[in-house]
């Protein structure tokens, strides 16, 4: 037995079988702060892929809540995820992983729920627990003299400030602070979401960051990282490249021949069925030209993915995050991939799925640069 594809799933079929062909699950999940459960809820009866589902419903689900129920605090900093896969029953031994910030590797819990698929088809349940936890970092100075002159008033204001500055500079350096190996960039580092890469953080960077926790902005994972501060290390790190010396001579890709006869040779009266194929040929190289630069490495549904989830993180209202779903649902549901949504510039095939239209443009239209800088972290990855 396995999961049902993300290009089959119909959110509002209930795929109740009589003798299960896929794999169903619950997820039980709660929100933690200092060891208690602020929040908690349960998804039941899925079938579909976890790593689709997280990605595509829980993870926003997940999000919002947490905004909501976590204290605005900028000390309140997210430590890690715990997982636990079980089924109930007592012959298979519950399996227990632990993630850095919400970086869940799917593949070791698909892999764990299949290999209990006979257990399910003998009647047993399946359910994946996790627990999203955070740490509030802050704490009250004990004894705090309710009596005092105005004097001292302001010099212990004057030393809390002190205290919460430096408060900014340990959040930072420890969320930043290098695993080791295998990264061997020195003693912090920043994980790109992308491809897992990690860039090299220097003194300026890290003092950048510290500087927008100072000013209020939340930095609780790698993926809070701002664009200009990950635009600076994409150069840097393009720049450092570009001085190191070739150590092989890779072969200069060549475009394959194109006759362009059709193009400069033309008659006075041309008949229409020449100007049909005259615009056949104009729009193929236009397609072809267009497709040629657009290399997105990958299995190409998890590049969709991954690309909606890039479009969500730059807007806050949760509307327009559920809209760019939608695309993300329309182009898997009719199996294109990001390739061939950009060779169509085609943002009314969204509209007509019920996309906004200006969400429809912007997924369309944000492609290549995207798939740019998603190819420099995959490839370095």
């Amino acid at each position: 037995l396995g999961f049902l594809p993300l290009a089959e799933w119909d959110e509002y079929n209930s795929y109740e079988e009589v003798t299960p062909s896929r794999l169903r699950y619950s997820i039980e999940w709660k929100v933690a702060v200092n060891n208690r459960v602020v929040a908690k809820d349960t998804e039941q009866d899925i079938v579909l892929v976890p790593a689709a589902y997280w990605h595509m419903y829980l993870k926003p689900k997940v999000e919002k809540l947490s905004n909501k129920k976590v204290a605005q605090n900028r000390h309140v900093e997210y430590d890690d995820t715990s997982v636990v896969v079980s089924v109930n029953d007592r012959s298979e031994r519950d399996l227990t992983k632990r993630f850095d910030n919400m970086d869940i590797d799917w593949s070791v819990v698909e892999k764990q729920l299949i290999r209990c698929g006979e257990l399910f088809r003998a009647g047993k349940r399946l359910r994946i627990d996790l627990s999203f936890n955070y740490i509030d970092a802050s704490s009250q100075p004990a004894g705090t003299a309710t009596r005092g002159n105005k004097r001292g008033l302001s010099a212990t204001q004057r030393m809390l400030a002190d205290r919460t500055t430096h408060m900014d500079d340990e959040q930072v350096y420890a969320l930043m602070r290098c695993p080791g190996p295998p990264c061997n960039l020195g003693s912090h580092c920043w994980r790109d979401p992308f491809g897992k890469r990690h860039y090299k953080l220097r003194t300026h960077h890290l003092r950048a960051l510290v500087s927008l926790v100072q000013q209020g902005q939340p930095i609780k994972s790698h993926d809070d990282v701002p664009e200009d501060i990950r635009e600076q290390l994409y150069t840097e790190e393009h720049q450092r490249r570009e001085q190191q010396p070739a150590t092989t001579s890779a072969p200069i890709p060549r475009l394959p021949p194109i006759s362009i006869t059709n193009v400069i040779l033309s008659q006075p009266h041309e008949s229409p069925m020449t100007k049909v194929n005259n615009s056949s040929n104009a729009t193929a190289m236009k397609q072809y030209s267009r497709s040629h630069g657009l290399d997105i490495p990958g299995p190409r549904d998890a590049a969709v993915i991954a690309y909606c989830e890039w479009q969500q993180s730059n807007v806050v209202d949760e509307l327009l995050k559920d809209e760019f779903r939608k695309a993300c649902v329309a182009t898997l549901e009719d199996g294109l991939d990001l390739e061939q949504v950009y060779e169509d510039q085609d943002p009314g095939f969204f509209v007509s799925s019920g996309v906004k239209r200006g969400v429809a443009r912007r997924f369309v239209s944000d492609i290549d640069p995207w798939a740019k800088r998603y190819k420099l972290s995959y490839d370095a990855s």
